[in-house]
C-alpha cells in the first residue's frame, strides 16, 4: 500500500492513520477483501472493489467519464448554494425583519445555522464513513432545497429561523469538497480538487453581499430571490448526485455486516451529549451577545454557558474511558500534532475572518460613509482575498514543498496586518481596503491548507471522521467569534457614542437641556431634528459618530491580535506533506455496479 495507508511516526508526534492489515478472501461472499484498523482502534473488512489504488490501475477515461464529470459538477453546485444560504444568513437579515418582522429574534437565524453547522459536520463525516456517502449527500442537499423552499416563501421571522437550521445541517455535506471529491482523486491531487470545489462558488464568495443587495434593491421580490436561486442551484446539484455519484456502497464498506448490526455500533450517548452540549453552548452565547435579549452575567446565560461546558466533558470523559462502541470522535485522534495544528489553525483563520466579515459593512457605512450598495460591493474585499488565498493553498500544498514554512509565511501575514488594520481612520480607506485583503488572503490560504491536509493524514474509511471533527469545531469557533467580538463592538460603541458625542455637541454649543434629546436622536439615526440642534452641531456630531465607529471596530481589532499570535504559534507545528503526496487513489466510484445491494452481498434490480 501507499505511504498514506501505513503507520508511522515522524517529528509531529504518532501517526495514527490506520493500518491496511491484509488482503483476504471471505468465502461467503466470493469477493476479495481487505482488513483494516479505523481510527478508534476497531477492525473492519472493506470489499477490495471499493478501493482504487494507484490512479494507473483505473480504467483509461475514468476522470473524464460523465459519472466522474458529474459528480465533481454536483459538488460544485452544492458547493455555490451553501455559499449562498452562508449569505442569506448574514447579509439580508435587516431587510427580511424590515420586510416581515420585525423581530427580536431575527439574530436566532445566524446562531440556528451555526448550530446546526456544529453539529452535521461530526454526523455527517462519522456516519458517510460508515454507512456510505451518496445517501448522506442526497439528504443534506434535499435539506438545502428545503431550506430554499421555506425561506422563499417565509411569513414571518421563525419560518426564516427554522431555514437557516436546514442551511446549518445541509452545509455538512454541501462543503465537504475534502470528503467527497478528495477521496476520488490521486492523494496528490486532493488539493486542486477542493481548490476548484471552492473555486467554483467565486460568484457567492465574492460578489455575494453585492448581488444580494442589488436583489433587495432592483427585484420585485427582493431578498425572496436569494432562496429562489437557491432551489434552482439544489435541485440541479441533487439531480446530477442521483445520476452520477456512485461511491462505494455500505456492503462494501462493512462486509459481513448488516445496517442493524452497524446502527447497534453507533455511538448514541455519545452523539446526545454532543448535540447537547453545542446546543447548550450555543444558546448561552447567543444570549450573551444579543443586547436585546440577557447580559453576559445573567442567570440564564451563565447557566446555560456552564452547563454546555459541563456536558463538553462528560462527552470528551465518556469518549475517552466508558464508550464500548465505536466513539462518534476518537480522541487519541488528537495525539497526532499535526492534526491539531490543523484545526486550531483554520479555526482560528475562520474566527478572524468571520469577525471581519460581520463587522465590515458596518465599517464601512459608518465611518467611510458608505451606501448600503457600496458597503456590500466593497466588501467583496474581504471575500475576494479569501478565495484568493485559498486557491494559492489549494495548489501550493501539492507543489510546493514545506507547508510549515508556508503556514507560518501567511499565519504572520494575518498577524501583521490584523495589527496595521487597527490604524483605521476615516482618510485611510485605501489603507483599510489593502490590509482588510491581506488578512483574509493569509487566513483563506491558512483554511485551505487544513481542509485537504487533515484528511491526508488519516487513512480513506477515516476521511469524513477527520474533515467532520475540522468543520465543528471551526463553526464553533466561529460561534464564539461571533459573540466575543460582536459583544465588544456594540458595547464600546455604545460607551464611545454616549462620550464622543456629548463632548462634540457640547463643544459646538449644544444647550445642556438639549442634550438628552440629541442622544436620543442619535440612538435613532435621527439626531438633525432633536431640539436645539443647529448645522453646526450636526457636523460635529457626525464627526464624533465617525470617530466612535472607527475606535469601536479598532478595539476589536485589538482583541484579534492575541488570536493571530496564537495562529502563529499553531502553524510552528503544522506538518509538511510531501510524504502523503502520493499517486494513491482512496476509493473509486461504483458506476459499473449500479444495482443495488443486499445487505448479505447480493443484488437486486
Amino acid at each position: 500500500m501507499s505511504q498514506n495507508d501505513s503507520a508511522t511516526s515522524d517529528s509531529n508526534g504518532p501517526d495514527f492513520r490506520p493500518n491496511y492489515l491484509a488482503n483476504c478472501h471471505f468465502p461467503s461472499r466470493g469477493r476479495e477483501t481487505i482488513m483494516l484498523v479505523n481510527a478508534d482502534g476497531s477492525l473492519g473488512i472493506i470489499d477490495a472493489k471499493a478501493v482504487a489504488g494507484d490512479v494507473s490501475s483505473l480504467p483509461a477515461g475514468y476522470f473524464t467519464s460523465l459519472y466522474f464529470i458529474g459528480t465533481v459538477a454536483a459538488q460544485c453546485l452544492a458547493g455555490m448554494a451553501a455559499y449562498l444560504a452562508w449569505i442569506l444568513s448574514g447579509y439580508t437579515l435587516n431587510s427580511i425583519d424590515q420586510d416581515i418582522g420585525p423581530s427580536v429574534s431575527i439574530g436566532w437565524a445566524t446562531t440556528t445555522w451555526l448550530m446546526g453547522a456544529s453539529v452535521s459536520f461530526l454526523l455527517f463525516g462519522r456516519l458517510s464513513d460508515l454507512f456510505g456517502r451518496k445517501w448522506m449527500v442526497l439528504a443534506t442537499t434535499s435539506l438545502g432545497l428545503m431550506g430554499c423552499i421555506l425561506g422563499g416563501a417565509a411569513q414571518n421571522i421563525p419560518m426564516i429561523i427554522v431555514a437557516n437550521v436546514f442551511f446549518g445541517i445541509a452545509a455538512a455535506g454541501q462543503f465537504a469538497f475534502a470528503v467527497i471529491l478528495g477521496e476520488l482523486v490521486p492523494n496528490k491531487q486532493r488539493g486542486p480538487i477542493v481548490t476548484l470545489g471552492i473555486a467554483a462558488s467565486l460568484p457567492f464568495i465574492v460578489f455575494g453581499p453585492a448581488i444580494a443587495e442589488s436583489l433587495i434593491e432592483q427585484m420585485a421580490e427582493g431578498w425572496r430571490w436569494g432562496y429562489y436561486i437557491g432551489i434552482i442551484i439544489n435541485s440541479m446539484a441533487l439531480i446530477l448526485y442521483w445520476f452520477s455519484y456512485y461511491p462505494p456502497s455500505f456492503t462494501q464498506l462493512n462486509v459481513g455486516k448488516s445496517r442493524m448490526q452497524q446502527a447497534r455500533e453507533i455511538d448514541w450517548f455519545g452523539l446526545f451529549l454532543y448535540v447537547v452540549s453545542c446546543c447548550l453552548f450555543l444558546t448561552g452565547l447567543s444570549w450573551g451577545a444579543d443586547t436585546n435579549a440577557y447580559a453576559w452575567d445573567s442567570p440564564q446565560v451563565l447557566c446555560t454557558l456552564l452547563l454546555g461546558m459541563v456536558s463538553f466533558a462528560l462527552f470528551v470523559i465518556y469518549e475517552g474511558l466508558y464508550c464500548r462502541v465505536q466513539p462518534l470522535v476518537p480522541l487519541r485522534m488528537f495525539r497526532n500534532v499535526g492534526f491539531d495544528a490543523f484545526i486550531a489553525t483554520a479555526t482560528i483563520s475562520f474566527m478572524v475572518y468571520y469577525t471581519l466579515v460581520i463587522l465590515w459593512p458596518s465599517m464601512l457605512r459608518s465611518v467611510y460613509e458608505r451606501s448600503n450598495m457600496q458597503a456590500a460591493s466593497q466588501s467583496s474585499t474581504l471575500g475576494g482575498g479569501l478565495l484568493l488565498g485559498q486557491i494559492f493553498a489549494g495548489f501550493a500544498i501539492s507543489y510546493l514543498p514545506r507547508v510549515r514554512f508556508q503556514a507560518i509565511a501567511a499565519s504572520v501575514l494575518v498577524l501583521v496586518f490584523t495589527v496595521a488594520l487597527a490604524s483605521i481612520s476615516e482618510d485611510r480607506w485605501a489603507h483599510t481596503t489593502a490590509f482588510g485583503f491581506l488578512i483574509c488572503f493569509g487566513g483563506g490560504y491558512m483554511t485551505n491548507l487544513a481542509l485537504p491536509g487533515v484528511a491526508l493524514l488519516w487513512s480513506p474509511q477515516d476521511i469524513g471522521l477527520a474533515s467532520g471533527i475540522l468543520g465543528s469545531i471551526v463553526c464553533l469557533g466561529g460561534a464564539v467569534a461571533h459573540a466575543i467580538f460582536t459583544s465588544i463592538f456594540t458595547h464600546v460603541l455604545h460607551d464611545n457614542v454616549t462620550s464622543y458625542v456629548t463632548v462634540a455637541a457640547m463643544e459646538a454649543g449644544l444647550p445642556n437641556i438639549s442634550l438628552p434629546g440629541l442622544l436620543q436622536g442619535v440612538s435613532g439615526g435621527a439626531h438633525g431634528g432633536a431640539l436645539g440642534v443647529n448645522a453646526t452641531i450636526v457636523v460635529a456630531v457626525d464627526g464624533a459618530l465617525i470617530d466612535a465607529n472607527g475606535d469601536a471596530f479598532r478595539m476589536v481589532l485589538y482583541s484579534l491580535i492575541p488570536f493571530t499570535a496564537l495562529l502563529v504559534l499553531a502553524a510552528c507545528f503544522m506538518p509538511d506533506m510531501e510524504s502523503h503526496l502520493t499517486n494513491n487513489v482512496p476509493r473509486r466510484l461504483q458506476h459499473d455496479r449500479r444495482r443495488h445491494e443486499r445487505d448479505d452481498g447480493s443484488f437486486f434490480v
